[in-house]
């Protein structure tokens, strides 16, 4: 059962997870209901308290986080949040019997915690996330997810740095909001 102290700082690694995994079910089981944009709703605020999202904009535009403008830094943070509500928005939307499972907590070096949780399908092989999480400011937080073995992190790390590199930082954005436009409209990417 989850704890009602949702909001609490002192929450353990593995009560973010469970908040997370419970937000994401609902979404999965209201998801006609809800639509997109509530789906959304639904997401936004926990998905705000769960991720790092400064720290996990920050790695993923690399060397040039730094070259940006503070302006320019608070949009693709702005730009990169919504991206993340939306892409899950997007793609938990329908439920046929899923449910969530922690399997196992391990604990490494500098403040970090991985988790596996096993999103468990009925009809279909079941899927591993391997969340990380790191105490940012005395709150666990999930700063990656490996699914496959694919850290979403590096991926989007490689992706960002990419576009920067060879388009620029305007298109990065436009990148994002067109993804962002695809969910909203029921396509999935």
């Amino acid at each position: 059962m989850l704890s009602a102290t949702y909001a609490s700082a002192e929450l353990p690694a593995s009560d973010v997870i469970r908040k997370f995994n419970a937000t994401l079910l609902e979404c999965m089981k209201r998801a006609k209901e809800l639509g997109y944009s509530g789906r959304y709703k639904l997401l936004e605020p926990v998905f705000k308290d769960s991720f790092a999202l400064q720290y996990m904009v920050t790695i993923t535009s690399g060397k040039y986080w730094k070259t940006l403008s503070e302006k320019q830094q608070h949009l693709l943070l702005e730009t990169y949040t919504e991206w993340s509500i939306a892409t899950y928005a997007g793609r938990f939307d329908d439920y046929s019997g899923e449910k969530f499972e922690l399997l196992s907590e391990s604990k490494s070096n500098q403040d970090t915690v991985t988790i596996v949780s096993k999103l468990v399908n009925p009809d279909k092989e079941g899927t591993d996330f391997y969340y990380r999480l790191r105490k940012i400011e005395g709150r666990w937080r999930i700063v990656d997810i490996q699914i496959s073995g694919v850290s979403q992190l590096a991926l989007t790390r490689s992706q960002f740095v990419n576009t920067i590199s060879s388009k620029g930082f305007d298109a990065l954005i436009s990148m994002l909001k067109d993804k962002i436009n695809n969910f909203s409209h029921g396509k999935s990417q």
